[in-house]
């Protein structure tokens, strides 16, 4: 099948029209009278190599389908599609521009394209929350800023390779994926954002003042990864290996940073995320200990060491508490990386306290489920 019809036919009753797998068809016909078309399925059309303008007025589209289109290189303005909120561009590797989005669209996908630049259109999808663009190895800058109501970006799948630096982050934003992003340089700062998850795995690239103002923006979020061999200095308390001692203070928020190493010799099973367990122990009059597990993705994609940096906060301490210590140790529950270093800052205030990991609950717990076998104890001894 290499085409469907010449001119214009009335297709007002179309509503599907599913050409998956018709890898000689060749050229998509006038679509002006299929006002009610709901769906269309170009998917592995390996010979198409343009969408007839006629798209661009199929207002009642809701589902438009370009998987592995790889001679596809024009796709007209797709602006007017009022009803599309999934849009995926998957494999079209000859596309070397993307059209003007509709900006109802929720959700945009785009994998393995030529595109250079993203349209100018992305900004004024004001529904847009989640994008990703996937092995684009040839996207080298966003054009626009992004618009507000964007959640989440990722940049994955061997990543953007060629993209040097990021726009202005939206304060909307609640996850940041920057994978293998080799030549990504800058991030425009300030980060103004809060209870975000920042990964820049690879991104070795990284400028000092992006990696100094993600560093110290992180404390506001959940967990920042980055590239990094060693502890920032102005982590207060610091000490080679997995564990880490500091004395009495009267304030319980720590901002932590391990410097994480994959271990290569047991990564034979493939993870879908690794595992970091933190386990604090406060030593005073008694002891109380609770852990906590953190997932910075797969640390089996690190090329070399990566900081990991969190935020936690500790149960208020009794005052009468004499010699009063904190223990954290931290470790791999699957073995899949070395702790080389850590590293805690202590907070002297309590901005965005909220968004810190809190132990107290798990520590209350465990204190009530002690004193109840204490209880149970003394009870069967009398008996």
């Amino acid at each position: 099948l290499e085409k469907l019809w010449e001119g214009t036919q009335p297709l007002a009753n179309l509503k599907e029209l599913m050409l998956f797998g018709s890898s000689h068809f060749k050229k998509l016909p006038d679509l002006t009278q299929a006002t009610n078309l709901e769906r269309l399925d170009l998917s592995f059309c390996t010979a198409l190599v343009k969408l007839p303008p006629s798209i661009a007025n199929l207002r009642k589209l809701v589902e438009l389908k370009m998987s592995c289109c790889e001679s596809l290189e024009v796709i007209p303005t797709l602006i007017n599609l009022a009803s599309i909120k999934w849009f995926n561009i998957y494999k079209c590797t000859r596309l070397r521009s993307f059209p003007s989005f509709p900006t109802n669209i929720t959700n945009l996908d785009i994998v393995d394209t030529r595109v250079e630049e993203l349209s100018a259109s992305l900004s004024h999808c004001s529904h847009l929350t989640t994008l990703s663009i996937r092995g684009g190895k040839n996207l080298k800058t966003f054009s626009t800023h992004l618009p507000k109501s964007v959640i989440e970006l990722h940049l994955c799948n061997n990543g953007c390779k060629r993209l040097s630096s990021l726009p202005e982050i939206p304060g909307s934003l609640k996850w940041l994926m920057a994978e293998d992003c080799e030549s990504l340089e800058s991030v425009h700062l300030p980060l103004k954002t809060s209870n975000i998850r920042l990964y820049f795995t690879n991104c070795f690239k990284l400028g000092q003042q992006a990696r100094r103002a993600i560093i110290q923006q992180s404390f506001v979020g959940r967990y920042v990864v980055l590239p990094g061999r060693e502890v920032p200095e102005a982590y207060d308390h610091r000490s080679r290996g997995s564990s880490l001692t500091i004395p009495h203070t009267t304030f319980n928020r720590f901002k932590v940073c391990i410097v994480i190493s994959p271990n290569y010799s047991h990564q034979g099973t493939k993870l879908e995320n690794s595992k970091l367990l933190c386990r604090c122990t406060v030593i005073g009059n008694s002891r109380k200990s609770a852990a906590k597990t953190f997932r910075p993705k797969t640390v089996s994609g690190f090329q070399a060491e990566h900081l990991f940096i969190c935020l936690i906060s500790l149960p208020s301490i009794d005052p009468s508490e004499i010699s009063r210590k904190i223990e954290l140790h931290f470790s791999s529950k699957d073995r899949d990386f070395d702790i080389i270093e850590c590293g805690i800052q202590i907070l002297a205030d309590n901005t965005d306290g909220n968004n810190s990991w809190d132990f107290s609950r798990l520590v209350t717990y465990k204190i009530r489920q002690a004193s109840v076998e204490f209880v149970s104890r003394k009870r069967l001894r009398r008996g």
